[in-house]
């Protein structure tokens, strides 16, 4: 969306504002096995860059899933800092610097597209599809 000048402020009960984060895109596509394979938007493969990640999603134990979110490497006062995983990519999680992947958007779930339903309704289905485990969060949003 191009920026604009209004007169008023924005104020839509159907928008949700998600939290900005610098990282690295990620898809995690999980096949009907539970396997997991992790994708930079450019279709490269980011498991090796960030072996943890590619480990943490393994562990949710999902099948046929699509999950979109953001790899990110955390500082000393837990801010994403896009210079950080930069840096990780290069030498993989070797920075001791905590790495996460906030998931925002599932696409798939069970083996069934859910891009056709609304982001708040994909947004609940990630809250009942995500476990905890380490290194994996659902990424935060406000609503007006």
């Amino acid at each position: 969306m191009m920026a604009s000048t209004v007169k008023k402020p924005f104020n839509d009960s159907d928008w949700i504002f998600e939290t900005k984060l610098d990282g690295y895109r990620a898809i995690a596509v999980i096949d009907s096995t539970g396997k997991a394979q992790l994708w930079s938007r450019n279709h490269l493969p980011l498991e090796p860059k960030f072996p943890t990640i590619g480990d943490a999603v393994n562990q949710l134990k999902l099948r046929s899933t699509i999950l979109d979110g953001k790899i990110v490497a955390l500082d000393k006062d837990g801010i994403p800092r896009f210079s950080i995983a930069s840096t990780m990519a290069e030498t993989p999680d070797r920075s001791g610097c905590p790495i996460i992947c906030s998931i925002c958007f599932g696409l798939w779930s069970d083996g069934r597209d859910i891009t056709g339903k609304t982001v708040l309704q994909r947004r609940e289905r990630l809250q009942e599809i995500i476990t905890p485990v380490s290194g994996i969060q659902v990424g935060g949003y406000a609503s007006v």
